[in-house]
């Protein structure tokens, strides 16, 4: 067993490398596209695979792109913001509590591979940062306005401070292994299929404030029923007794790991219009014991299902214009989708949600988000092609759920990528792709503290890939 557990830490090591990527994103926490080629498409690739690693969109890609295997990293920059405005009635306190979060390059690591068994079987496996999320802010906000409620920041402070606020963030990557088999039924229909081993890692700091949501803490703090304040001066654990949950933050990186399957078809209608769809499963993952106390159902953080749906038309001989159209349903995982606190007269309060750990405990309160990409791409000639493509995703976070998701500020709307590829010779290419994630931000007259508060995030990356063709 323990060699088993190296072998997928390893795994991940290489497929992330330091990636603890802020709701990786874009889209939710997943990434916006996997390899160079896709993000030069916005990710429009479920019907207009590209390489090895379009796997990752839809199996049924690796039957109809030539055998070989592709390798690349992306230089990934989330610049994102925090702030809980406290010199707001009712509080009016002289404390500075905005903050950026540092961490602002990550590397992530992207392989595949493929070979054909005969004409109509194709096997493949996928190597991909499916996402993450990751804050790392010096100064713990929610520390320092609960202290505005108490008259000083708790861990500063006096007899009542718990010794776990300090710095504040998480720091969540996860890793999926896609082994595809793609069978070409005739000319024009090609069906794949991929089993789905996922590797996550998780880690949370400077979350002591919400030590009385938490089931140890709540029952050793004397409060009432579930939906009051656990103490006076809102969540800060200050009463005689008070005994510290081991299982909310503050301890070392927990793995889990899990399995799902994706299914997938392209099909070529007409000369000129091709049409695919793919869905996934959820990747039933094992749980965080580490954060038991933390995370909705006892520490469990599963990958949630998506699907997608795409056209490509061939306008020119040159010239291909993709439409892809996806859903990932974050409302299947209580532990994302769960509200999080609501405001009290003293502070942040559960509500009617459950404590934290709890089947219907507290969480981040995503939606369901819906995604919209168009790319086109042009083959100038043999040796260059060129890609642009755009993409729009809903909002995940609605403004009543901005105090938890300050650790995970996931709230880009808006892409625009652009790409290439040089081929200097018959069976080999170099990718290169760009992508901005223009600046959006989420604000509330009154978040769970009463205040005002926003989270906003803008992001550009970088990919370069290498891809050899047998």
């Amino acid at each position: 067993m323990k060699t088993f557990h190296g072998w997928l830490r390893a795994t991940i090591f290489f497929t992330t490398l330091a990636f603890s990527v802020t709701a990786s994103a874009t889209t939710g926490y997943f990434a916006l596209g996997y390899g160079a080629k896709s993000m030069g498409m916005a990710g429009a690739v479920v019907s207009n695979p590209q390489d090895t690693i379009s796997a990752a969109a839809n199996p049924a890609s690796i039957g109809l792109v030539d055998e070989g295997w592709d390798v690349g990293i992306r230089f990934f920059s989330p610049i994102r913001e925090a702030e809980i405005n406290t010199s707001a009635p009712p509080l009016g306190a002289a404390y500075d509590v905005s903050d950026k979060s540092r961490r602002n390059l990550f590397l992530i690591p992207s392989l595949g591979i493929t070979k054909k068994l005969n004409e109509k079987i194709t096997v493949g496996f996928a190597l991909y940062g499916n996402g993450g999320l990751n804050s790392t802010y010096d100064d713990n906000i929610y520390d320092q306005t609960a202290g505005a409620f108490g008259g000083a920041p708790q861990g500063v402070g006096t007899g009542g401070a718990t010794p776990d606020t300090g710095k504040l963030g998480v720091d969540l990557s996860q890793s999926l292994q896609a082994f595809s088999l793609a069978y070409k039924a005739n000319d024009r229909h090609t069906v794949g299929v991929s089993l789905l081993i996922g590797v996550q890692r998780f880690s949370a700091r400077g979350l002591g404030n919400f030590q009385c949501f938490t089931p140890t803490g709540f029952l050793s703090n004397g409060a009432g029923a579930v939906g009051t304040a656990c103490a006076p001066g809102g969540f800060q654990a200050a009463t005689p007794g008070f005994v510290l949950s081991p299982y909310l933050s503050g301890n070392n990186s927990d793995w889990a790991y899990g399995a799902g399957a994706r299914i997938g078809w392209i099909g070529e209608v007409t000369p000129t219009l091709t049409l695919g769809a793919a869905f996934a499963s959820k990747v039933y993952m094992t749980e965080f014991d580490d954060y038991r106390e933390l995370f909705a159902e006892q520490g469990d953080l599963d990958i949630p299902a998506n699907f997608a749906l795409s056209a490509t038309i061939k306008a020119t001989p040159k010239v291909k214009v993709s439409f892809d159209f996806q859903r990932i349903l974050y409302e299947g995982v209580n532990s994302i989708s769960n509200p999080g606190p609501v405001p009290t007269a003293v502070g942040p309060g559960p509500g009617s949600s459950g404590l934290l750990g709890a089947d219907n405990g507290l969480g981040f309160g995503w939606e369901d988000v819906d995604i919209y990409r168009l790319a086109v791409e042009y083959a100038h000639n043999s040796a260059w092609t060129y890609r642009a493509g755009v993409a729009y995703n809903t909002q995940p976070i609605d403004q009543s759920q901005v105090l938890f998701n300050i650790l995970a500020p996931a709230v880009i709307q808006k892409h625009a990528t652009v790409g290439f590829t040089y081929s200097p010779e018959k069976d080999s290419e170099w990718n290169f792709a760009y992508m901005h994630a223009f600046e959006e931000k989420v604000d509330t007259p009154v978040s769970a503290f009463g205040l005002p508060a926003s989270i906003q995030m803008y992001q550009n990356s970088v990919d370069l890939s290498y891809s050899k063709r047998f």
